[in-house]
């Protein structure tokens, strides 16, 4: 496929899915959300795409989100991970929690991207402490404690 139509199939495909991702969200557990996000399907369709690319794709897709406004870093995780995953690349999934807000009402959870132990997306802004690492193959493995906060927050 010419080099022009590969990218403009790959830009809608984002599109798309970001798009659908507040429906997957507001419906599926975070291990459903963790597998759509692992891609396992089809590895390798965007194959020569940059991360860089991929990352930008992403962010500029993600802008002006209509659902899922306070979620930008689970959003743009997921996708970002899917994409990436699709392109041929094995990018790891965190999710952390702020240290000082785990005994509050409040807690404030992030969730960043890394690629061969560097982050890419979204870095965390203060220090965090990794909850969970998702590396695309087993979403079953997410602990219990975040799949009952996906499930009360979806």
């Amino acid at each position: 496929m010419p080099s022009f139509l590969r990218r403009l199939q790959f830009r809608a495909h984002v599109w798309l899915a970001a798009r659908l991702l507040p429906v997957r969200a507001k419906r599926g557990r975070l291990d459903d959300l963790l597998r759509y996000a692992g891609a396992n399907e089809a590895i390798g369709t965007y194959r020569g795409l940059s991360v860089d690319e991929i990352i930008d794709a992403v962010r500029e897709t993600t802008s002006r989100p209509w659902r899922m406004r306070g979620r930008r870093c689970l959003r743009e995780g997921l996708l970002a991970h899917r994409f990436l995953a699709l392109a041929g690349f094995r990018p790891v999934l965190h999710f952390g929690i702020s240290p000082a807000t785990v005994a509050t009402d409040h807690p404030r959870a992030h969730c960043w991207l890394e690629l061969d132990g560097e982050t890419i997306l979204n870095p965390a802004t203060e220090p965090m402490l990794d909850l969970f690492a998702y590396d695309g193959r087993d979403p079953a493995a997410v602990p219990e404690v975040l799949r009952e906060y996906g499930e009360k927050n979806g």
